[in-house]
């Protein structure tokens, strides 16, 4: 009867770490051919960021003011002039009216979407995203974990 047990406080745990990891791994993906070729920041408001749904992109939100060291936005411009990529940016508080303010509270943020969906953001509330607020190196290793920096033409 033991071995039971003690099988079961083995396997279960295993098996929800297995399902955890295929869910959790995403697999790198593509920006839509428009963000590529181009590093600039692309303006919209919350209407206009609904009719992105099928689309695959980055999304930066910020506020009017910036109390970092570093502009964050200096840091994401050099990373779209580098790889000459353009990210779509929006008012902190027309992102607030966007599906994706019931999981991002707070800003400044650059959000990964694909097909609609949050893959992955920055947050501004904690302490471990800060360096990629303020270095380009930790921004583009957390970014190149999820998204292609060159497209194939």
């Amino acid at each position: 009867m033991k071995k039971k047990y003690i099988i079961i406080l083995i396997i279960v745990p295993l098996i929800i770490a297995i399902i955890y990891m295929l869910i959790h791994n995403q697999e790198k993906f593509y920006l839509n051919d428009k963000y590529y070729n181009n590093s600039s920041f692309i303006e919209i408001d919350s209407n206009k960021i609904q009719r992105l749904n099928n689309e695959n992109y980055l999304l930066f939100t910020y506020n009017n003011y910036c109390t970092l060291p570093i502009p964050c936005e200096y840091i994401f411009e050099d990373f779209m002039k580098k790889y000459n990529i353009s990210i779509i940016s929006i008012p902190f508080k027309e992102f607030k009216k966007t599906k994706y303010y019931k999981k991002v509270k707070y800003a400044p943020t650059v959000i990964i979407i694909k097909k609609g969906r949050i893959i992955s953001y920055l947050d501004a509330n904690s302490e471990k995203d800060l360096d990629k607020y303020q270095s380009i190196n930790d921004f583009e290793k957390w970014i190149s974990k999820y998204i292609y920096l060159n497209k194939i033409n």
